[in-house]
């Protein structure tokens, strides 16, 4: 995907992807929305806690970053080799949440994000300066990655699943 030309486009992908998924919960029951998916047995509320916990990380990464510290994106002794094993830890810790609660946390953390991504300068955004924390790849990708690339990846396994569903599959 192209890089954003600024931080209002950053902005704008973020919250386009963000809608778009939000529309495709919108469509669901709350019924539907706890039904395990096929595949990974995570349900739609499974999916959503996963997002949010991820924007909550990026707007925690982000904070720090204003404050010029360098954040620590990965729990110690873990590498990014890692992702799926963290990614089950989250998933254990987060399936028993109420569906209710997930929604709000999903809802609150929209304006989260952008707030904290309004308020980080925009040359360190859009890679100005490279980041060696960040292995010189500019900031705008960690922030592309928790949310309008990451958005996309759920919002497929949920229309896969709904697209077995109405087949009978």
């Amino acid at each position: 995907m192209d890089a954003p030309g600024d931080k209002q486009d950053l902005i704008q992908r973020i919250r386009d992807e963000r809608d778009g998924f939000g529309t495709l919960l919108s469509n669901l029951s709350e019924a539907e929305m706890v039904i395990p998916l096929k595949g990974d047995g995570w349900s739609v509320k499974d999916h959503v806690a996963h997002i949010v916990v991820w924007e909550k990380r990026l707007v925690e990464w982000l904070n720090v970053i204003e404050r010029g510290e360098v954040p620590q994106q990965l729990p110690p002794g873990m590498t990014w080799d890692d992702l799926d094993r963290w990614n089950e830890q989250t998933f254990e810790e987060n399936r028993k949440r109420e569906l209710n609660e997930v929604l709000a946390d999903f809802n609150r953390f929209a304006e989260e994000v952008v707030q904290a991504v309004e308020a980080a300068p925009e040359d360190l955004l859009m890679g100005a300066d490279p980041l060696t924390w960040r292995s010189g790849s500019p900031l705008w990708e960690m922030v592309a990655a928790n949310t309008f690339w990451h958005y996309p990846e759920h919002r497929e396994a949920i229309k896969h699943w709904q697209e077995e569903r109405k087949s009978g599959r």
